[in-house]
């Protein structure tokens, strides 16, 4: 069965509701027209006034007209305050909703893991960073759960403190992979009028960098006893090729030399001469065999001690750079103390008087070797200190002797310290050791 549509209706319908409301009142004023045409309502109310001029009641149509007047310019001004309210209102929800889209924005797109969670440890509320850091286990992972007691610690400490800062904590994530992070907790009041209270956590995920790092103390661990097995190798080496050469080729040259002293002095001019010369060769061969076997290893240092073996080091070293003012302040109580330390000590000073002449440019240094009593253990101090031009000790450098000092020094579980300021140079170093019972004696 078909309708006919009605077509004042079908009119109705799609007119604007202001044209609604004209037509509206135009029909309303018509019919409060034609009642009153055929009632004569105006007549009966001014016979009806004159009966009663004492009330002026003949000036209340200009009354009613000015009311209807001044309600048409009130309610025209209320609706242009309601407008401009409307307005304002709709700019602000706009600028509200934009704020919204950026934080939204900040907190999904951020790369720390942001996220709410009860005092239970439910989490309520997260970011796909958060999501992605707990192994895409967010809505199932609880951190009471995870961090154990660790978590109620934390909620106690934000009933006095506005938030908590964790350096580095370790987690349980519910796959048991690793996961560590850097943490900022806070808690506030969702709702003024409520009492429920969350905890908003903020997270930095580290794990790999905490992995990371572990790996690399171990090969630094590594390489720190590779660097003192070398040294003391190397040590070990020097010292049997010193003793080699001494014993080897030094007791063949002396006997060159007595050999030489034991031809005739008599006879062929030329047999006197080639043996001049050949006992002057063999002194300069000596000269530099003895050199060398210092610079292997001073044989000072094992037969006398670390102070007369850095004297002379400094002495042989000023003969080849007179110009240079060296002084030197040496702890008398220094001559028996542990090889190890010795040689540290020992090197620490020749190689800064090696760069020194290579690279200070400079017209005084100073050289102190200071020993010091502790509890539980004794101190050596050793400090070479220069006027020089100086360096930027925190640039990188192309050499490894500095390097090779620190190596040693913290080899023997020292601190090593260089400093320089605009001009010259300080190399210090402090060598813990144990000191035995004689050697306390003997000093």
């Amino acid at each position: 069965m078909s309708t006919t549509p009605n077509p004042t209706l079908t009119f109705w319908t799609r007119i604007s509701q202001p044209t609604r409301d004209i037509i509206i009142s135009l029909l309303v004023i018509a019919s409060v027209f034609l009642l009153s045409a055929k009632l004569d309502l105006s007549e009966k109310f001014i016979a009806w006034a004159l009966a009663h001029e004492s009330l002026q009641l003949d000036e209340f149509p200009l009354v009613l007209f000015t009311a209807a007047f001044v309600a048409v310019w009130f309610s025209r001004r209320r609706m242009r305050e309601m407008i401009a309210e409307v307005n304002r209102r709709s700019v602000a929800e706009q600028a509200s909703q934009e704020s919204q889209r950026l934080f939204k924005t900040l907190f999904e797109q951020g790369l720390s893991g942001n996220f709410i969670a009860d005092l239970n440890g439910h989490i309520l509320l997260w970011n796909p960073a958060f999501n992605a850091m707990s192994g895409n286990s967010a809505s199932t992972l609880n951190l009471k759960k995870a961090m154990g007691r660790r978590w109620e610690d934390i909620c106690l400490q934000l009933q006095t403190a506005a938030k908590v800062d964790i350096p580095e904590l370790t987690l349980t994530r519910p796959d048991n992979a690793p996961w560590i992070v850097t943490a900022r907790l806070t808690r506030a009041l969702d709702n003024p009028h409520s009492s429920q209270q969350n905890i908003y956590g903020f997270f930095a995920d580290i794990t790999e960098q905490h992995l990371a790092e572990r790996e690399l103390a171990v090969l630094l661990k590594e390489n720190q006893a590779l660097a003192r097995h070398a040294m003391q190798v190397q040590e070990e080496e020097r010292r049997n090729i010193a003793r080699e050469i001494h014993d080897e080729m030094g007791q063949y040259l002396t006997a060159i030399r007595l050999e030489l002293a034991s031809l005739p002095k008599e006879g062929h001019s030329f047999i006197v001469e080639f043996s001049a010369r050949i006992n002057s060769h063999v002194e300069h061969i000596q000269q530099a065999v003895r050199g060398l076997i210092h610079r292997l290893r001073p044989t000072a240092l094992d037969a006398h001690g670390l102070v007369e073996a850095i004297e002379q080091l400094v002495n042989e070293w000023k003969r080849q750079h007179p110009a240079i003012e060296c002084q030197l302040l040496l702890d008398q109580h220094c001559p028996s103390l542990p090889e190890k330390t010795s040689i540290v000590a020992y090197r620490i000073v020749q190689e800064s008087l090696t760069n020194i002449a290579r690279h200070a440019h400079a017209n005084r240094v100073a050289i102190s070797l200071i020993r010091t009593h502790g509890i539980l253990s004794d101190i050596l101090t050793v400090e070479v200190q220069d006027d020089g031009v100086g360096f930027n000790p925190h640039l990188p450098r192309a050499g490894f002797g500095l390097s090779g000092m620190r190596e040693r020094v913290e080899a023997e579980g020292g601190t090593f310290n260089i400093r320089s300021e605009g001009r010259g140079v300080v190399i210090s170093a402090t060598l813990p050791f144990n000191a035995t019972p004689e050697v306390i004696q003997k000093n």
